[in-house]
C-alpha cells in the first residue's frame, strides 16, 4: 500500500493549521477580545498538541489498522458509522468555509466582479484529480510547494515591518470577551482530526513523530506572528480588515523600483486554499468511502461536487451567512469532533490486556 512519509503528514499538518486563520479570523476576534485574541488561539493551539498527542498514541498501538476497523474493533459498527458520519460532516463545511473566505478575498482583491462559474469549472476539477490520484501523490505536490509558500508567509510578515507598527494593547479584555472569541474561532481549529482519517496511510518509524510536531510548531507559530503583527500594524481598526495577511503589505504595495509586492500574498494565498480544500476534499472524500463500503473514491467525488454546488448556491454566494453559521452554530460541530471525540479515541488507544498477552507470547 502506497502511504506518506512523516515528512509530508508534517507538511499537511502545516497546511491545514494555516486554514481559515490568516484572512478573516483576527478581523473577526478583535471584534470580542481586541488583540487579546491572541491568548485565544494560543490556548487552542495547545489544547491541539495534546490532540496531536492522541493520535501517536492511536496510531502507535494501531499501526496498520484503518480508522473505520479501530472504532469497529473498539466501539461496534453503529458507533463506528456515526463517528464517521461526523467527521465526513465536519470535513465538508471545513471545506466549504475554506473556498468561502478566499473566494471572497479574490472577488473583492483580484476579480473584482462574479467569476463563481470559473471557480466551478477551473478548480473543481483541479481538486477532484487530486483526490483521485490518492494521498502519496498530493503528498509530494504539496513538498515540491511547501518552501515556495513559506517563503510567501515570510516576505509578507517581513515586508511589514517596513510600515508603521506599535505593540498592540495587550490584557484589556473581560474575561468573558476572551470566552466570546474562543468559542467563535473554534471551528478554524480541528486541524489535525485528518491524521485520524489517514491513519493507515501514514507511516513512520519510531521517533519520527518529532518531525511532524515540528511542522506543526513552525505553522503555529506563523500563525501567532500573523496575529501579532497585524494588530500591531492596525490596532483599533484591526476589525475593518478582513484579509489579514494580504493586509500586512497595505501602504507597502511599492517598493523602491520592485513595484507591486501585493502579488506575493495574493499568490501565496491561492496556493495555500487549492492545498487545503484538496485535503479537506479528500478527507471527506475518504470518510465517505469508509461509511459506504461498496463504493470507490469516484463516487465520493461526485457527491462531493454535487453538494459542493448546492451550499454555494445557498450560503457561499452569501458570505456574511456562512460566516455567521461558522462562528455562531458550527463551533457546536467543533465541540464534538475536536474535543469530544479525540478523548473517545484516547480511551480506544489503550490495548486490552488480551491483546498485550498475546503480543508477548508472539
Amino acid at each position: 500500500m502506497k502511504t506518506i512519509s512523516a515528512r509530508q503528514c508534517g507538511i499537511i499538518i502545516f497546511l491545514t493549521i494555516l486554514a481559515n486563520k490568516i484572512l478573516v479570523l483576527p478581523s473577526i476576534l478583535y471584534k470580542s477580545s481586541n488583540a487579546d485574541s491572541i491568548f485565544v488561539i494560543l490556548a487552542l493551539f495547545l489544547v491541539e498538541l495534546l490532540i496531536l498527542s492522541i493520535f501517536f498514541k492511536l496510531k502507535k498501538n494501531h499501526p496498520n489498522q484503518t480508522f473505520l476497523s479501530i472504532l469497529q474493533e473498539k466501539l461496534g459498527i453503529f458507533i463506528a458509522k456515526t463517528v464517521i458520519f461526523v467527521f465526513l460532516t465536519f470535513f465538508l463545511f471545513k471545506t466549504m468555509l475554506t473556498y468561502s473566505v478566499i473566494f471572497v478575498y479574490l472577488k473583492d482583491l483580484v476579480y473584482q466582479d462574479e467569476f463563481g462559474f470559473l471557480v466551478v469549472v477551473c478548480l473543481i476539477p483541479v481538486i477532484n484529480h487530486a483526490v483521485v490520484v490518492g494521498h502519496r501523490a498530493m503528498s509530494r505536490t504539496f513538498e515540491l510547494f511547501y518552501y515556495l509558500v513559506v517563503v510567501g508567509i515570510v516576505f509578507c510578515l517581513v515586508i511589514a515591518f517596513f510600515t508603521d507598527i506599535s505593540m498592540p494593547m495587550l490584557f484589556v479584555s473581560k474575561p468573558s470577551s476572551m470566552f466570546s472569541s474562543l468559542w467563535q474561532c473554534l471551528f478554524a481549529f480541528g486541524d489535525y482530526l485528518v491524521l485520524f482519517v489517514f491513519i493507515d496511510k501514514i507511516s513512520f518509524k519510531k521517533g519520527e513523530g518529532k518531525k511532524i510536531v515540528m511542522f506543526a510548531l513552525f505553522a503555529i507559530i506563523l500563525v501567532l506572528a500573523i496575529f501579532i503583527i497585524f494588530y500591531s500594524k492596525y490596532q483599533l481598526t484591526s476589525f475593518m480588515h478582513n484579509n489579514a495577511l494580504a493586509d500586512l503589505l497595505v501602504f507597502s504595495v511599492q517598493f523602491n523600483a520592485i513595484g507591486r509586492l501585493d502579488i506575493v500574498a495574493m499568490l501565496t494565498i491561492m496556493t495555500l486554499g487549492l492545498f487545503q480544500l484538496e485535503i479537506f476534499n479528500l478527507a471527506f472524500c475518504d470518510c465517505f468511502v469508509m461509511l459506504f463500503e461498496k463504493l470507490s473514491i469516484k463516487y465520493a467525488v461526485a457527491v462531493f461536487d454535487i453538494l459542493f454546488v448546492v451550499i454555494y448556491l445557498v450560503l457561499i454566494a452569501k458570505y456574511e451567512v456562512m460566516i455567521s453559521i461558522a462562528t455562531n452554530i458550527l463551533p457546536y460541530l467543533a465541540v464534538l469532533t475536536s474535543y469530544l471525540l479525540p478523548i473517545l479515541f484516547y480511551a480506544i488507544s489503550f490495548k486490552h490486556k488480551s491483546e498485550v498477552k498475546d503480543e508477548k507470547n508472539y
